[in-house]
């Protein structure tokens, strides 16, 4: 294991950092790419309390930001199920063509437990050109400044740590019949409903598991009937969102009752309550 990681200097010029990322978001990325729990392929395993005493946040602010992390910025998927990270931009700055390097690293990437993040790091390996990134999402998500980063990082590299996607480039490759699909709306009455299903869509693009229209129309069917409590006999739209924010975060091809009863006062959209810090 490594006793230091590089970051290099462009990770605080770079346009996405800048405009998207909090001062929040740009702690807890840095933590998440210098930890000592990082590995040669960049999936590892580390538990929220881990992670929370490690930075000094609650467990429910780290668990807040890892899921804003996944949906507003897609740099970033946790698995609550295996504890496990997964950088997505992690191989394109880390990795080498060197078979010295590749060996090692092929047998971390076998010992993954997540079946999508591993298939998705396999799928880099071999220089797969059919790798899916998740494509990003805005978001309405405020959080306030609050914290001060003191840790400095050596520098290597002149490209930024963090695009996932160029969208300029991205947008080339993208059919009119994958246009289509991206702007279809599934819940028109709901938009935090809508926004939830369409990043369950993108999540299951990612561990190349794409839906059908068939199995959207299962995957639709399928949330009504798990979040339809008798009493009312008609959906709730809140416990919705957080059954496809639950697969969504675990990488889950399909939908299931929520392991977690909700808890009161939970921000939808990965805001984070910064009394209860």
């Amino acid at each position: 294991m490594a006793i230091y990681r590089n970051i290099q200097m462009s990770f605080w010029t770079d346009s996405k950092i800048v405009d998207d990322y909090t001062p929040e978001d740009r702690y807890f990325y840095l933590y998440l790419m210098t930890n000592p729990h990082t590995n040669l392929c960049g999936c590892y395993e580390v538990s929220i309390k881990q992670v929370a005493d490690e930075t000094g946040y609650s467990k429910e602010t780290v668990e807040k930001l890892f899921r804003r992390m996944a949906e507003t910025h897609k740099s970033v998927f946790y698995s609550k199920e295996t504890k496990e990270v997964l950088l997505v931009n992690w191989g394109k700055y880390n990795w080498t063509k060197s078979e010295k390097f590749r060996k090692p690293l092929g047998k971390e990437i076998e010992n993954v437990k997540n079946a999508g993040f591993r298939e998705f790091l396999t799928a880099l390996y071999d220089n797969e050109d059919s790798v899916l990134i998740p494509y990003p999402y805005g978001s309405d998500t405020t959080v306030t400044d609050t914290d001060t980063v003191t840790d400095t990082v050596s520098v290597t590299d002149t490209d930024s740590a963090v695009n996932a996607v160029d969208p300029e480039k991205e947008s080339k490759k993208v059919t009119s019949k994958d246009r289509k699909k991206k702007q279809t709306v599934y819940y028109p009455n709901d938009g935090t409903l809508n926004q939830a299903f369409m990043e369950y869509a993108e999540m299951r693009k990612l561990i190349k598991k794409p839906m059908t229209d068939k199995a959207v129309t299962l995957a639709m069917k399928k949330l009504e009937e798990l979040a339809t409590s008798p009493p009312s006999g008609s959906m709730d739209n809140d416990l919705a969102v957080k059954i496809l924010e639950q697969s969504t975060m675990n990488c889950w091809q399909g939908l299931f009752p929520l392991k977690e009863a909700p808890q009161g006062n939970n921000v939808r959209q990965g805001g984070i309550d910064w009394s209860r810090v």
